[in-house]
């Protein structure tokens, strides 16, 4: 009968440490779905790809300080029976949405956040063209960037326009935004992206510099290891007063371009970015460079070279003299035998 009794008794005290922890959990997880995951709003944007997994999402949603608890979050999704209402696409955060808000926002339809890339060896006109294919307001940005004004209050600095300071990437923003916090937002993104090389938040002449010269090492360049190549070159070149001859940078001063570039317009003195008629570098960015050509433009390779020629397979041929220059030109560029 003694041993019944303190059965029971063991039994019942298990039980109720149970309970305690069964309520206990529920109220860890209750709070944890309803508590805000921080007291700071912060805005982050998200994309949820096609069938992605709910795990993956909600991993992902830590990585990005969204939630805190990854484990927790995919167990809530899937006991709410709201897993398969997760909708793909770009979704808005804020770092104070509790779990169960942040699950709201997964399902709901997301009709005001658009995704778009700007990808390196873009300029202003282009991207412009591009944003008002996505439904923004492409002319004002053009002016906006094109505008010297605009350009001094960013940079501190007498440029001409943003030419080469607007960072290419994937951007996650309102359908409605301004184009004057679209600029601005690409000109922080430049800075955050290349912030080992310098301080673009103070430019000086020799730092614009080095932006036109990696916006013309990011048109000519195909290969990444020829970066430093035709840097070197560009840097050779100048060095020795010599005309850099780059034909990305005639067509870039060009107006309306057809896709052939003729004798009158390398012979043509009006447009300011010819560099076979004018000597030094052209006067702004033509582009917006990758982190590669950058770099390229900080650290050239240290060469003799004062040529290249393309090979026409995105790969170019080096040379010192203009002997060796002509030489390859037959061959890639005439189609003679070697």
């Amino acid at each position: 009968m003694k041993r019944v009794k303190k059965l029971i008794i063991i039994n019942t005290a298990l039980l109720f440490i149970a309970l305690v922890f069964i309520v206990y959990a529920i109220f860890s997880f209750e709070n944890f779905v309803n508590q805000p995951n921080s007291s700071i709003k912060k805005k982050i944007y998200m994309v949820i790809l096609p069938s992605q997994p709910v795990l993956s999402i909600s991993e992902d949603l830590q990585k990005k300080g969204i939630i805190k608890r990854y484990d927790w979050f995919y167990y809530y999704t899937r006991l709410s029976g709201k897993s398969k209402d997760i909708k793909a696409g770009v979704h808005l955060f804020y770092t104070n949405y509790s779990p169960k808000q942040t699950l709201q926002e997964l399902i709901g339809e997301n009709k005001n956040d658009v995704i778009f890339s700007i990808p390196p060896g873009f300029d202003i006109q282009t991207i412009a063209q591009r944003l008002s294919k996505m439904g923004f307001d492409g002319g004002k940005f053009y002016k906006l960037a094109k505008s010297k004004s605009n350009a001094y209050e960013l940079l501190h600095f007498k440029a001409s326009n943003m030419e080469g300071f607007l960072g290419a990437g994937d951007y996650f923003v309102e359908k409605k935004e301004k184009p004057s916090v679209l600029l601005k937002l690409m000109f922080e993104q430049f800075k955050k992206d290349y912030t080992d090389l310098a301080d673009f938040g103070h430019i000086d002449k020799n730092l614009y510099e080095k932006v036109i010269i990696a916006s013309l090492v990011e048109k000519e360049a195909k290969v990444n290891s020829e970066r430093p190549l035709i840097a070197s070159v560009i840097c050779n070149r100048l060095k020795k007063n010599m005309l850099l001859q780059i034909d990305s940078s005639v067509i870039y001063g060009i107006k309306d371009f057809n896709g052939k570039l003729t004798i009158q317009d390398l012979e043509n003195k009006k447009n300011i970015y010819n560099t076979y008629v004018h000597k030094k570098l052209p006067p702004t960015p033509i582009c917006s460079p990758s982190y590669q050509s950058l770099k390229a433009a900080f650290d050239p390779a240290k060469t003799n070279y004062l040529y290249f020629v393309s090979k026409n397979d995105g790969r170019h041929v080096f040379s010192t003299t203009l002997k060796q220059q002509n030489y390859w030109v037959d061959i890639y560029q005439k189609g003679k035998k070697q």
